[in-house]
Parts: structure tokens; C-alpha cells; sequence
């Protein structure tokens, strides 16, 4: 393929050059000399020459000008394919990107959502287990008030009864007589004699 394509270039330059030669060169180029033929002789020679580079070009170069611009062509349809399914596959690529963009929003939000839910339930779980700590505490400060509450009436009871008896031990001498002895001493006999 770089074979005829250099070859089809060298032929085209050639003839570019070939034709330019014969058609701008000066008169000069033909040769020198005297008369009016020779202006007319240069021209026919000019086309002449030309006609035989046109048919050398044609005969010989035009295959490979045919094939050179078809594998152009074929180049060209072949790279252009392959663009397009670059970019099929770039789209493609940017549609998943943008789906996975969109799955993950989704997914951060129903993970959000459920952090929060989380977050309430731990949050309602520390309120009522302060509550259950408060009525414990409650219960038992209360339960300590009235064991204290009972320790003092006891205590209290039990002082008085002292009293009462450091009272009575202190008054009945006093106050009970030999006779009231005797009477309470015969009441009791009396009692444990009816059993």
C-alpha cells in the first residue's frame, strides 16, 4: 500500500511539473533560431508532449489513483466506524457513570435515612433507660427515706418505752402502797389458780 501511494505521488508530481514546463516555459527552451516556424513548432510540441504525459497518466497512474483514493476512502469509512464506537462505548461509559452516580444518591439517601432511624431509636432508647434509672433511684431514695423513716419511729418507740419505764420506776415507788401490793399479789394468785 506505501508502495503505490509513493508511486501515485511521484506520478503526480511529475506530472505537475511536466505540464507546468511545457506550458509557461519560454520560448527559449525549444532552441534557437531564426524564422516563424519555430514559435508554431514549440506549441504543437508543448500539446504534444502533453497529450503523451496525459495518456502515460491515464494508461499507467489511473489504477493506482483509483485504488489509492478507494483505500482512502476505506481508510476513512474504517476510522470513522472506529470513532463512532469510541464513542458509543464513551457514552455508554458516561450513561453507566451516571447510573451508578444516581444508584449511589439513591443508596446515600436510604443510608441516611436509615442512620437517623437508628439514631431516634438509640436516641428514645437513652431517654427511657434514664427514666427507668430515675424511677430506680426514685425508689429506692424513697425505700432509704422510709427504712430511715422506720428507724427512727423504732428508735423512737423504743426511747419512750425507757422513758416510760425510767418514768414508772422512778413514780411507783412513790405511788403504790404496801396495800396495792398485797391486792395485786392476791389478783394474781387468784388468776393462776382458775387455769
Amino acid at each position: 500500500m506505501k508502495a503505490e501511494k509513493s508511486a501515485v505521488l511521484f506520478l503526480g508530481c511529475a506530472a505537475v511539473s511536466s505540464a507546468g514546463l511545457l506550458l509557461w516555459a519560454p520560448d527559449a527552451l525549444a532552441a534557437d533560431g531564426n524564422g516563424n516556424w519555430r514559435p508554431i513548432f514549440d506549441v504543437a510540441m508543448r500539446w504534444l508532449n502533453f497529450a503523451i504525459l496525459v495518456f502515460i497518466i491515464v494508461k499507467y497512474g489511473r489504477k493506482p489513483i483509483k485504488q489509492f483514493f478507494s483505500g482512502k476512502r476505506e481508510e476513512i469509512a474504517l476510522e470513522i466506524e472506529k470513532i463512532e464506537k469510541e464513542k458509543e462505548a464513551a457514552d455508554q461509559k458516561i450513561n453507566e457513570a451516571q447510573a451508578m452516580l444516581l444508584e449511589g444518591k439513591e443508596r446515600f439517601a436510604i443510608l441516611k435515612e436509615r442512620i437517623v432511624e437508628e439514631g431516634e431509636k438509640r436516641k428514645q432508647q437513652i431517654i427511657e433507660d434514664a427514666r427507668q434509672e430515675s424511677r430506680i433511684l426514685l425508689e429506692s431514695a424513697r425505700k432509704r427515706a422510709d427504712n430511715r423513716f422506720l428507724e427512727a419511729k423504732l428508735a423512737f418507740k423504743s426511747e419512750l418505752a425507757e422513758m416510760a419505764i425510767a418514768l414508772a420506776a422512778e413514780r411507783l415507788p412513790r405511788e403504790v402502797t404496801e396495800a396495792d401490793n398485797q391486792k395485786w399479789s392476791n389478783d394474781f394468785i387468784a388468776s393462776v389458780g382458775q387455769k
